[in-house]
This record gives structure tokens, sequence and C-alpha cells, in this order.
């Protein structure tokens, strides 16, 4: 079936929720990219939701199995650059190349659409390595610089003391 990609609306609120929490927390123990042995609770909800969408010019980028919901990402531009968070599978297609296919259409939209020369995202690489991995053989590299949580999943879920989250970047020039 072919993927197809397009931009979040209001409407997408709810099915984008339930699938970023799912591949989060497994979807009932399938999928390779969950944290459920990181964090307990959901994910995000509509408050964060919305809220990351208030930066301007940020999005969701959705891509579908046909009519269905397959993944997403959320794309932040900054100078000359964009933020990546929030790469999501749903859980039983994991594996199969979605997140490729939703990576590769970010890098598309901040090449293209917003003349950007990198972009640059945030990953638990020190408790995740396989999450790291996933990015570096698509052209991402680590950068040794750190940061804490600040999702509020992380403030009164995080079951692992001490996660810091590493910056990842790669170059679109």
């Amino acid at each position: 079936m072919a993927r197809t990609f397009r931009r979040y609306q209001p409407g997408d609120t709810a099915a984008l929720i339930a699938l970023i929490n799912a591949a989060n927390s497994g979807g009932g123990g399938s999928g390779w990219t969950h944290e459920a042995d990181l964090f307990e609770g959901d994910r995000i909800d509509v408050a964060e939701l919305l809220g990351l969408l208030e930066f301007p010019g940020s999005m969701f980028v959705l891509c579908l199995e046909g009519t269905e919901l397959a993944g997403c990402a959320y794309l932040k531009p900054l100078e000359n650059a964009a933020y990546l968070g929030l790469l999501a599978v749903r859980p039983s297609l994991q594996g199969s190349g979605v997140g490729k296919d939703i990576l590769r259409e970010c890098e598309r939209i901040v090449r293209e659409e917003w003349d950007g020369l990198a972009i640059r995202m945030t990953v638990i690489t020190q408790h995740r390595p396989e999450l790291a991995a996933f990015y570096e053989r698509r052209g991402y590299s680590r950068t040794g610089r750190f940061k804490s949580f600040d999702r509020l999943q992380a403030k009164t879920g995080m079951k692992v003391p001490g996660l810091t989250l590493e910056w990842m970047e790669k170059s679109l020039a």
C-alpha cells in the first residue's frame, strides 16, 4: 500500500495522541521503539500537543497508509534548521520502513520548503542505544551535548532516575 503524507489538521488530535501514546507504551508489548521500561503513563495529552503547535510554523507531519494513520513526527522551525521530535510509528508497523519514510519527508520539508540546513533532535542515547543507532544509520550524529527532560511524563512517571537526552543532528546542506 502506498504511503502518503499530509500536515496535521484539528480533527486529527485524538488519533495522533492515540498513535504517539501507543508507540511510546509499546502498544501492548509490540514494537521496538517504546519507552515502557523508562516511563509510566501517557507520553502526550491534548494540552501538550496543542501547546507544541503554538510555535509559529510548527507542524505535525502525518504518514498515512491508505486512510490509516501509520506514523507522525513534529517539526519546529529554528534559525537555518529545524527541531524534529515525537517520531512515532504505529507499533504493528514498526520495522516496515514507516519511520525511515517519515524522516525522509521531514528532511525534504526542512530542506525544500524551509531552506533549512540541518535537523536537530534529542534522543535517549544512553538507555536506548538501538534508537541512537537507527538515527546514526540515517546520517544523524551524536553531539555529546545533553539536556534534561522537560515533558510532563518525565516529571511524573520516570522509572529510571537520571535519564537525559542527547542532541543529535544531521546536515542537510
